[in-house]
């Protein structure tokens, strides 16, 4: 099981959650990875979603955000 499946199952020791939260402000894959994961679960589970447009310009947004490209 990969570290973003891990992290929505509550399976992350402490230490491992704050090594992963640190990964996650630097590594888009891996935030593009947990929101994968969690589109995929809410769709199994029968959420609704925003449409996947909406998801992807707020992804685009937090990458220029963290470029700092506002």
């Amino acid at each position: 099981m990969n570290d973003a499946a891990r992290l929505l199952d509550g399976e992350l020791t402490d230490a491992e959650l704050t090594t992963l939260l640190g990964r996650l402000k630097h590594d888009a894959a891996l935030r593009d990875e947990v929101c994968a994961q969690q589109l995929i679960r809410d769709g199994l589970a029968g959420l609704r979603s925003l449409d996947a447009g909406y998801s992807l310009r707020i992804l685009a947004r937090l990458r220029r955000a963290a470029e700092g490209r506002g």
